[in-house]
């Protein structure tokens, strides 16, 4: 007979894994997005210093229960009008797949173009509805700004590039079109709903059947 710590630890365990797996049941997405430069736009507004985040472990290329990589598909027309228009020119181009999990347990996915003139990243997330959040830099200027010194007389650092920014979070909807737009850069997103991919399923194994006893043996002499 089980001792009821035993039975205990087994209960724990089953609830944590089945925890994982309805984690992992969440709604699966194709993403598809674009960014491109907005070539002829006429502004005078002050870019702010570039702050990229060094700590985002998801890319679009790796494979893993929180993404998966895909090929674009919703938004190729697009791409192309954009770039046979003389007033844009598109620098990313990029689709993948994961689950939207709550705006807690959501990651930020890295986004960079070959041609290293966009980078930033993008965060999906659930609560009641869906939501984007794209932090994007048009990476026009990679010179330091000031040579002879690296902080303002009140101490603040501003020796690093200023580049364009579109930074927005808005809430939106599956199978719809959106438009992000700031001076220098535009970016395009479209969510798809999908099933869960079978790479995904394929790494969890099915859980065991056990039989519990309906009571357990006392541990010491009552």
């Amino acid at each position: 007979m089980h001792s009821p710590s035993f039975l205990l630890k087994l209960f724990v365990s089953l609830n944590l894994l089945a925890f994982s797996m309805l984690a992992h049941a969440e709604q699966w997405y194709h993403v598809e997005m674009i960014v491109f430069e907005q070539l002829n736009s006429v502004t005078d507004e002050q870019w702010p210093q570039t702050k990229l985040s060094d700590n985002i472990p998801l890319t679009t290329g790796i494979a893993n229960t929180l993404i998966q990589p895909a090929t674009n598909e919703s938004l190729i027309s697009a791409s192309q009008r954009l770039n046979r228009s003389a007033n844009y020119r598109v620098h990313y181009h990029q689709a993948w797949q994961q689950p939207i999990l709550s705006k807690r347990q959501a990651k930020a996915i890295a986004i960079s173009s070959d041609n290293q003139l966009i980078a930033g990243d993008i965060r999906l997330y659930k609560s009641t509805y869906l939501h984007a959040q794209l932090d994007l830099w048009l990476m026009e200027n990679s010179a330091v700004t000031n040579s002879w010194s690296d902080a303002s007389p009140e101490g603040v650092d501003i020796s690093a590039p200023r580049n364009p920014n579109l930074k927005e979070s808005r809430r939106i909807r599956s199978k719809k079109l959106y438009f992000f737009d700031h001076p220098k850069l535009g970016a395009l997103l479209q969510l798809t709903p999908i099933e869960t991919p079978a790479a995904v399923l394929d790494t969890f194994e099915p859980l065991s059947t056990y039989t519990l006893p309906t009571e357990a043996s006392a541990t010491v002499t009552e």
